[in-house]
């Protein structure tokens, strides 16, 4: 009998944790649970495959909401992004000083890949690049 009553009384318990929290994704102390993060990773590269260090990366999540990364020496740049704010229009704009600007859909992109820089078409020169740059720090990080 008294096995019965501490199953009882355990299963209980169990049950009485389990649902301490809202359905609004809170819990009742008032703390926010994490919301899922996307990782999107890659690499800006030019046309031989070779690394572009300090290339300015913009993700436009839609017409009102971007992020920003800068590559490092090895070319690599990483956003973390909630899920929620990622859309079909999601793009880069990729910008450095003697390549012309590349815009990509994220659609188009595979995570851990590479952007490819040209030399063809509109090369941007120094100054817009360094416009570019500072810019795209009003964009959240």
């Amino acid at each position: 009998m008294k096995k019965i009553i501490v199953f009882c009384l355990s299963f209980v318990f169990l049950v009485s944790c389990k649902s301490n929290g809202n359905s609004d994704g809170k819990s009742t102390d008032g703390i926010e649970l994490p919301k899922e993060l996307r990782v999107i990773k890659g690499k800006v590269v030019d046309r031989k495959k070779k690394k572009v260090p300090y290339a300015a990366v913009k993700l436009y999540l839609d017409d009102n909401d971007c992020m920003y990364a800068y590559t490092g020496e090895d070319g690599s740049f990483e956003f973390e992004v909630e899920e929620l704010r990622i859309k079909d229009q999601t793009h880069f704009e990729v910008v450095y000083t003697g390549f012309a600007k590349n815009m990509l859909s994220l659609r188009n992109f595979e995570n851990g890949g590479s952007i490819v820089m040209s030399t063809k078409g509109n090369v941007i020169p120094v100054a817009e690049y360094n416009v570019f740059y500072e810019a795209i720090k009003s964009c959240s990080k």
